[in-house]
């Protein structure tokens, strides 16, 4: 039934229920978006009256030797690098378990088990694994090999180490997106494969692929804008105190607004972020777009 055609109490109903969450969002959501995009263009410490300086702001995120544009840099190495990898090891380990290798269901749950952890928790734990004191069990299987312990956390190594966390943690919530769509496939087109002699690989890239490309586009999605987002790990790794050399947008947006309240230029990075992730998703969504299979 089209719109037109409901009745005037139906439409009041419908309003009356729509009316509370239109209005939290557009208070907690809205108006916040509206205040952030105007004190980008200012120059305000958060107390005193902000001053209007145009787009000093974003001309200043883009100057040679800027820290925003070493922080992109950071952002698109934890993108492409844990994100490559994640998803070769997901598609992999999603596609084994679809072939009911032996103990399936054990690698299902206990994949997916560090998906259920916080990011701040699992920071720490990877902290503790990668301590050079004798609580790091990484550099005391290193020392008991007779090699030297290594600063995994020092901030010329700490992107390179966040890497095996950032895998360790993401890939089994992946392998479950992917599994499910695998297994939303109808066991007679492997059956017709079967029979016309196509091995399990071929079977994986000319049929598993294509029926399951929107949800891989999806995830995809989700490694994208959680790699430009990311932040706790940096954060928690770095005792709160990021460094040039380890600083993403999101932890260069945290230490400008809250360490140093240079609020403008703070939110002048929020304002970017939002703009960078808007557009790099809608890009990704119109390059994996391909012609939707029925099944």
């Amino acid at each position: 039934m089209s719109p037109k055609h409901l009745s005037r109490d139906t439409k009041r109903f419908l309003w009356i229920g729509i009316l509370p969450s239109a209005l939290l969002y557009g208070l907690f959501v809205i108006w916040p978006a509206i205040n952030a995009l105007m004190y980008s263009f200012t120059r305000w410490d958060g107390l005193s009256t902000p001053v209007w300086i145009g787009i000093d702001n974003f001309v200043n995120l883009f100057k040679s030797g800027s820290d925003f544009v070493t922080a992109i840099g950071h952002n698109i190495y934890l993108t492409v690098i844990p994100g490559s990898i994640i998803l070769t090891l997901a598609l992999f380990f999603a596609w084994m378990i679809h072939l009911k290798v032996a103990g399936s269901t054990l690698f299902r749950v206990t994949f997916f088990f560090p998906n259920v952890i916080a990011s701040v928790a699992v920071a720490l734990l990877w902290v503790l694994l990668y301590s050079t004191t004798e609580m790091g069990p990484i550099n005391n299987i290193r020392q008991a090999l007779h090699m030297e312990k290594v600063p995994f956390l020092e901030s010329a190594r700490l992107l390179q180490s966040i890497v095996p966390m950032m895998v360790w943690s993401a890939t089994g919530f992946y392998l479950v997106l992917f599994l499910a769509a695998m297994e939303n496939i109808p066991v007679d087109y492997y059956e017709a494969a079967h029979l016309d002699g196509a091995s399990p690989t071929l079977q994986f890239i000319r049929i598993t692929l294509p029926l399951m490309w929107d949800v891989l586009t999806t995830g995809i999605i989700f490694l994208i804008v959680g790699g430009l987002k990311f932040f706790d790990a940096v954060w928690v790794m770095e005792n709160g105190r990021p460094s040039p050399a380890t600083h993403t947008m999101s932890s260069l947006m945290y230490a400008k607004v809250f360490e140093e309240y240079n609020v403008g230029y703070g939110t002048a990075i929020a304002v970017l972020l939002f703009v960078l992730v808007l557009i790099i998703t809608r890009i990704s969504m119109r390059l994996l777009k391909r012609e939707r299979l029925e099944y």
